[in-house]
């Protein structure tokens, strides 16, 4: 029982350090994909029902930890690729902001108003 306990331990530490980076997706669905085969050979050893349980939950709980970095690592890539894109052209007969240049240059009129030409 220690042992098990003990490598479930050395997987959930080596889950966070392979998570790390974004970079690493392929190394966590590796590493999905082998627990999720350790978790049909728990299913089919011959170990007691408490055993299997525990070994069982422990696993599910790690791959639910690697699809939850999977999620947040393709969110990470999609906001980035987002921050990336390219900006629209500024269309001429739509209203825009001032720049800062045009703010600096502004009158008021004889009501007070700003009276910005651009």
């Amino acid at each position: 029982m220690n042992v098990s306990a003990l490598s479930s331990s050395n997987s959930v530490s080596s889950v966070s350090s392979a998570t790390s980076s974004a970079s690493d997706t392929s190394l966590l669905e590796k590493q999905k994909t082998k627990l999720e085969a350790e978790l049909q050979s728990i299913s089919s050893s011959s170990a007691d029902e408490k055993t299997k349980e525990t070994k069982t939950r422990n696993i599910e709980l790690q791959i639910k930890q690697i699809e939850a970095q999977l999620s947040r690592n393709s969110q990470s890539s999609a906001s980035a690729s987002a921050a990336q894109a390219p900006a629209k052209p500024v269309s001429t007969d739509t209203m825009a902001a001032a720049s800062p240049q045009e703010i600096a240059t502004a009158t008021t009129d004889s009501q007070g108003r700003f009276d910005i030409r651009v």
